[in-house]
């Protein structure tokens, strides 16, 4: 009987304790005391800095319009159904968190960053530098860094107020576009990373809203890269230049492009890169440092004007060889307008450090004068994968194919 006496100690004991254990298991299911309601936040999807007349910052947020129960009578007027739909609100102030302290004062919801998925930043802006209003959102704990940074020609509420038809935000618009164009979308992230390098070289997707009425129908599309050097916008990249940058950093995605055979008219074939490597290869020459880019595609034809048959082994050839030299031509041009804006946006500087880090420690003092002049070679080497259906040009008899 006596070793029984704990026993029961131990039974009553539990009794006593079971609603304090109770009422702790309780308490953990209530959620976080500081929590806010999601119909208490305004949830902002994309984000637009930019320069005032008056050198202020324009801060610009795309927000989760609330859902609108509809009544049983058709909408009226310019009012649409709002499921996915969002407003815009503008605040200016000295600072982006100035500007944003602003718009917090006249909204009725608490600005919740979490669900960011774009930034975009006005030229004006771009060009005197934008480092400074950046570390607002890379401070702030609730962004994330895989946020997609853009800048686009001139005023950010241009961009803002253009259509986006296929699409009910701005933030899907940008990130689709991304998608489309880039083989890999750029990032705060490393956009932080570029700008924390000793030249402070970057490139962002250059956004063009043309006007109503003429080319694209107001609707805004990625034109090319903006370049940056110690910070500061100091160009962009388009056309040729911008299809040569992306194939020397590996960004090509279905990119469409056209060559001329020179064997008479029509001689052109159009094709779509489906695979791209490029590397960058440092070496000395006479104690000289040179860079050489090497470029490999691969293609596949989706037209053919010319009257080969490019299922001809020697067509195929005279195909990869003309390919082969506009890859060089556009990869030099591109090389050479990022020289001529002294920004190292290819990473050569970390090119020759990976290769010999000594070298590039006596090098690096140096780097800034010495890049724009430095001797940069290009090989390109293209495989035709593909040539679609017809091996034989559509209405081409069989004794008119010739060969070159």
């Amino acid at each position: 009987m006596r070793k029984s006496k704990p026993i029961a100690v131990m039974v009553q004991l539990g009794k006593r304790l079971l609603p304090l254990v109770a009422g702790a298991a309780i308490l953990t299911l209530t959620g976080c005391w500081d929590s806010d309601e999601v119909n208490s936040l305004a949830i902002v999807m994309s984000a637009g800095f930019d320069r005032t007349e008056d050198g202020d910052i324009e801060l610009i947020l795309e927000i989760v319009a609330p859902e609108q129960k509809q009544s049983g009578k058709p909408p009226s007027g310019d009012q649409k159904k709002g499921d996915g739909k969002t407003i815009i609100r503008y605040a200016v102030g000295d600072t982006v968190a100035d500007a944003q302290g602003r718009l917090q004062f006249k909204l009725p919801r608490t600005i919740y960053w979490g669900q960011l998925q774009v930034l975009v930043v006005g030229e004006s802006l771009a060009r005197d530098g934008f480092r400074e209003q950046l570390d607002y959102l890379v401070r702030d704990n609730e962004i994330r860094l895989r946020v997609m940074p853009f800048v686009t020609h001139g005023k950010v509420r241009e961009f803002f107020e253009s259509p986006f038809l296929l699409e009910q935000t701005k933030a899907d618009f940008l990130k689709g576009e991304a998608a489309r164009v880039f083989h890999k979308p750029l990032t705060i992230s490393r956009l932080v990373q570029r700008l924390s390098t000793n030249d402070n070289a970057a490139i962002l997707p250059f956004i063009d809203v043309p006007q109503k009425g003429g080319d694209g129908g107001g609707e805004p599309y990625i034109k090319g890269y903006a370049v940056f050097n110690r910070g500061r916008m100091v160009g962009t990249m388009t056309g040729n230049s911008f299809f040569a940058a992306k194939w020397v950093m590996n960004q090509l995605k279905n990119d469409v492009q056209t060559v001329d055979l020179g064997i008479g008219s029509p001689s052109r074939v159009t094709f779509i890169t489906i695979a791209s490597n490029s590397r960058l290869i440092p070496s000395r020459k006479k104690g000289e440092w040179q860079m050489m880019i090497r470029v490999d595609s691969e293609l596949s034809m989706i037209q053919n004007t010319s009257r080969l048959n490019m299922a001809d082994p020697a067509n195929a050839r005279l195909l990869e060889a003309a390919v082969a030299k506009r890859i060089r031509e556009m990869v030099k041009q591109s090389v050479h307008d990022a020289q001529r804006m002294h920004a190292d946006i290819f990473a050569f500087g970390e090119a020759i450090n990976r290769e010999n880090p000594r070298g590039w420690s006596k090098l690096e003092p140096h780097w800034k004068s010495y890049y724009p002049g430095m001797e940069v070679r290009v090989e390109a080497g293209v495989n035709l994968r593909r040539i679609g259906m017809n091996s034989t040009p559509l209405g081409q008899q069989q004794k008119e194919l010739t060969k070159p």
